[in-house]
């Protein structure tokens, strides 16, 4: 999902961009999650990496994902924590035998939610990595450069 918007800070690798949604724009909601439950109408300002191109203050910009970085930040997002809930059902007879605890089935589901929490911290973490930091929105191209005064 590309997002038209202006230009209205320039930092050394990032630049803050206030976008609008397209008009056209109806069906998949990811605006909600980029713009933090804001109604898609709203304008907002968001933070996207500096690409290829140079953007200045008051360029018209695009802003969007490079391909196939939406599929890995969504296997990371819901994956790892499903990973971490089946993991943790799994692990349930270690885990009630260190703990003393009762194999049952309330004990896999407990079991199965704290290792999906655990996978949430995890990824809390993950996200503050440089490598991660790098799948973010960033600036692909300049739709118009500011006009001269």
């Amino acid at each position: 999902m590309s997002l038209p918007g202006k230009v209205i800070e320039v930092h050394e690798e990032y630049v803050l961009v206030e976008v609008e949604p397209k008009p056209e724009c109806k069906g998949c909601h990811a605006c909600t999650g980029l713009l933090d439950g804001e109604k898609k109408s709203a304008r907002q300002q968001i933070k996207a990496l500096i690409g290829e191109v140079t953007p200045e203050v008051g360029d018209e910009v695009i802003i969007d994902l490079n391909p196939g970085e939406g599929s890995l930040a969504a296997l990371m997002v819901f994956g790892i924590p499903i990973a971490g809930f089946f993991g943790g059902l799994a692990l349930t007879p270690w885990l009630c035998s260190v703990t003393g605890m009762e194999v049952t089935d309330g004990a896999r589901f407990l079991w199965g939610m704290v290792t999906m929490g655990l996978s949430f911290v995890f990824l809390a973490g993950l996200a503050r990595t440089g490598p991660v930091k790098k799948i973010s929105l960033r600036v692909m191209e300049i739709r118009q450069k500011k006009s001269p005064v």
